[in-house]
């Protein structure tokens, strides 16, 4: 109809006008019995992080625990996600972390830290991810995450980021008013690509406890609230049209760092 078209064409002018942000998300998995070893290293990478973010290398950055699924059927135990300004900057420049390493106070050398973390875990993938929409503050210690991937059908990649920016971008931004701990975002992916990918887009549910994930949301009278006009189901629909979403994951927040 008219009036989707133009839904969509304003969508899409939204989220061009976003800041060029971007993140990396390493998903890792803890080799067998390491796990409290694991979780150790983890306050070193904290510490190293949290200098880069008020260095303003990076704008912030996320570590996050599988919750469902986990285990062993789990393809990741961690998420760890750094957020960019900007597209980036190429890793691995000589000297680099040996000099992050002494800022940051930790007393390890860079083969050291590297070494250390290899012989805890193993990096299953990373992606790099162009941010297109986001509302509220974000992903919070302590909360909890829903990751929704999509698999966007060929060439309908700027109706579905279209049409989230003009649907559910506003349910969302709803929700954060009565909740202001709740968040989502929405990202497109940048690398890897091909026809192969599982999935090419993905939107991120932010709770700020157990009780609120748990509890759910009346997304449907929230939606009549902020489109009076426009049918659920039939928006819903138009999603399904363009996308698939061929995966749902749970996580646990245990650092978020910010500016």
């Amino acid at each position: 109809s008219s009036v989707l078209s133009l839904a969509v064409f304003t969508g899409i002018l939204a989220y061009g006008q976003n800041p060029d942000r971007h993140t990396v998300v390493n998903c890792v998995k803890v080799k067998e019995g390491k796990n409290a070893e694991y979780t150790a290293y983890l306050r070193d990478v904290t510490k190293l992080y949290k200098s880069r973010v008020e260095s303003g290398e990076v704008s912030a950055y996320i570590i996050a625990q599988a919750v469902a699924p986990a285990g062993r059927s789990a393809r990741c135990d961690y998420h760890t996600v750094t957020a960019y300004t900007g597209f980036p900057p190429e890793t691995g420049a000589a000297g680099k972390l040996d000099a992050d390493l002494k800022r940051a106070g930790i007393s390890m050398t860079a083969a050291e830290f590297t070494a250390k973390r290899d012989s805890l875990a193993d990096l299953v993938g990373r992606e790099f991810w162009r941010s297109r929409e986001r509302v509220g503050a974000g992903s919070q210690k302590g909360g909890y995450i829903r990751i929704n991937y999509y698999k966007v059908k060929p060439g309908m990649m700027t109706d579905y980021l279209g049409l989230e920016a003009t649907g559910w971008k506003q349910v969302a931004e709803e929700m954060n008013k009565q909740n202001a701990g709740m968040s989502w975002s929405l990202s497109s992916l940048v690398m890897p690509g091909g026809a192969n990918v599982a999935y090419n887009a993905m939107t991120v549910d932010g709770f700020p406890n157990w009780e609120a994930l748990g509890s759910g949301t009346p997304a449907r009278t929230i939606w009549n609230k902020v489109h009076p006009e426009r049918d659920m189901s039939a928006y819903m629909d138009r999603i399904a049209a363009v996308s698939d979403r061929p995966r749902i994951e749970v996580m646990r927040v245990i650092e978020a760092i910010r500016k």
